[in-house]
């Protein structure tokens, strides 16, 4: 029921992140033009729109449990391991961290760290420790817990074979100042360090968590945060339930809700089959579901629920990251024709829906420090096969090209975890053979993931990254699976970002990537903007971070 005794501060009547109230509208607009066109009585809009925007509105109501669906199950909840959507979906409402980057102010803003600086050159960063806060085992989250953090970040912890986090580059140590202060050093500048501490995998665990060996800190019910949300028990496989933890008053800047949470529990269950995610919702199975079909969004709209797109901020766009192992891509020229052979808008005709902003960098364009390169991604199939002609690569008996004896066959690999990235690149692959070059679709086949991964041979990697740590940690590491590319050239421009403060410098270098990236070198062959499209029951009050994480501690429901 509603507690009007509340003291937790609620969004004014009817509002919510803008980003997410424009696409519901959109929806829902276009879910009412559905029904007239079937010749519905009802007003366009009717009934439906103000049922989907009724959990939007009002007081927040207090109590109850949110049913949350996430894609697959996770065995593994290392915290410094959670770069997936599945772990950080959830651990978002464990784990606390010392920054939170604010999507509506586009930048970082106190949560742990009541203050936080940097120095100069960006080698020396010092933390104040936000006072009273604990872990949910009862031990103080203070100045020596958050250094025993960083360190683990930093360096890793050997005796439980966990490496460092990727986005800590440079870190040497850090060390207690005064009673509430930790002081950081880097071997190297690197201005991102600042931003890395808002990660979910920079979330904070109790000293007696970090003691624990590998099996210990891969199981959530060994996992102490100091969160609003705390294990209550699991089913493997099926499902992980979350409790309220009584006396959470720490939440971030600005947040919300700056207390408990509203909700008793959240209820994470596992629903793979992509084709019943709509119907869950529909039926009250669940109450949020992760990973709508486009062809399932205006039908969910129409029957009066919510469609609701939580943009990446924190991600790279989506793109077929290049991959030169095998000697088929090495030429730019032919990177460059592959990004010129693609044609974005026809994808988001037929394979996307009105969730999805596509590419215009690398970077999402609500990221600090995007450039729009839109004009240099025209669909341009002559410039492409000029591209290719003059990079010596002819069309063969069959239309597909050759060079020195060899086809230009080149392969995809990707995870199934979006719903859209397997069809993409079907039409994709039809695109590339009208100039000449053959794709390979194994987009979407984990079997073949596993062993494509490490095999710099296989040319494309269709992903989406968090850049905590900037660009670098994505591109630059010659050992890095995910892209098998290392560029002296482009190496420079980001050892160069790390050393460049906040400022114009820093933005003109960010520039130089994403100039480099998409256009110069065309490492990076960018489609959609990063996006995870959720289904909302019409009684489900939800908001998103900027990583497109659900914040269970400001969800609410309605009755009906």
């Amino acid at each position: 029921m509603v507690n009007p005794a509340s003291n937790r501060p609620a969004r004014p009547a009817g509002t919510q992140p803008p980003r997410v109230r424009l696409r519901t509208a959109a929806l829902l607009a276009a879910a009412a033009l559905a029904l007239a066109g079937c010749g519905s009585g009802s007003p366009a809009g009717g009934t439906n729109a103000a049922a989907a925007s009724a959990a939007q509105s009002g007081a927040p109501v207090d109590g109850g449990t949110l049913v949350y669906a996430e894609v697959t199950p996770i065995n593994n909840w290392q915290t410094q391991a959670a770069r997936f959507y599945e772990k950080s979906n959830v651990l978002h409402s464990v784990l606390d961290r010392l920054t939170y980057f604010d999507p509506e102010k586009g930048e970082l803003v106190p949560w742990i760290a009541s203050a936080f600086s940097a120095n100069a050159d960006s080698t020396e960063f010092t933390f104040t420790i936000r006072p009273g806060v604990t872990f949910s085992d009862g031990s103080a989250l203070d100045a020596a817990a958050v250094k025993a953090n960083l360190d683990s970040f930093g360096l890793g912890i050997p005796a439980a074979q966990i490496q460092p986090n990727v986005d800590f580059a440079g870190y040497q140590g850090s060390e207690v100042i005064g009673t509430d202060q930790v002081k950081v050093t880097l071997d190297a500048p690197n201005s991102n360090f600042l931003r890395a501490t808002s990660s979910v995998t920079a979330g904070l665990v109790s000293p007696a968590t970090l003691a624990l060996d590998t099996a210990g800190q891969s199981a959530i019910a060994s996992i102490s945060g100091s969160g609003p949300f705390v294990y209550e028990s699991e089913k493997p496989d099926e499902e992980v339930v979350l409790a309220r933890r009584d006396g959470y008053a720490w939440a971030p800047e600005d947040a919300e809700n700056p207390g408990e949470a509203h909700l008793d529990k959240v209820v994470i269950k596992y629903l793979p089959e992509v084709a019943h995610r709509a119907g869950a919702v529909q039926s009250g199975q669940v109450d949020l579901v992760r990973g709508l079909q486009p062809v399932d969004e205006a039908a969910l709209a129409t029957a009066g629920h919510q469609v609701l797109a939580a943009d990446g901020v924190d991600l790279t766009v989506n793109m077929a990251a290049v991959r030169t192992g095998s000697g088929k891509l090495a030429d730019p020229a032919v990177r460059q024709a592959l990004q010129a052979g693609i044609d974005r808008q026809s994808i988001k005709d037929t394979v996307l829906s009105e969730s999805y902003t596509l590419a215009a960098s690398v970077l999402n364009h609500r990221a600090p420090g995007f450039v729009d390169l839109s004009a240099d991604l025209a669909y341009d199939p002559e410039k492409a096969k000029q591209l290719l002609d003059d990079a010596g690569w002819k069309a063969g008996a069959d239309g597909i090209r050759e060079k020195d004896g060899e086809r230009l066959e080149v392969t995809v690999t990707s995870s199934n975890n979006s719903v859209v990235i397997k069809p993409a690149f079907e039409l994709i692959e039809q695109q590339w053979r009208q100039i000449g070059v053959q794709l390979n679709n194994r987009a979407g086949d984990n079997t073949f993931l596993a062993t494509a991964m490490p095999d710099p041979k296989v040319e494309f990697f269709g992903t989406r990254q968090f850049i905590y740590g900037g660009l670098g940690p994505i591109f630059e590491p010659a050992n890095n699976t995910m892209t098998h590319t290392s560029d002296p050239e482009l190496n420079a421009l980001f050892a160069a970002e790390r050393a460049a403060a906040p400022g114009l410098e820093r933005d003109r270098i960010l520039a130089a990537e994403q100039q480099a990236l998409v256009v110069d070198k065309a490492f990076s062959l960018v489609l959609w903007d990063e996006v995870q499209v959720y289904g909302a029951h019409r009684s489900t009050h939800i908001e998103f971070t900027s990583g497109t994480a659900p914040i269970f501690q400001s969800a609410w429901k309605v009755d009906g």
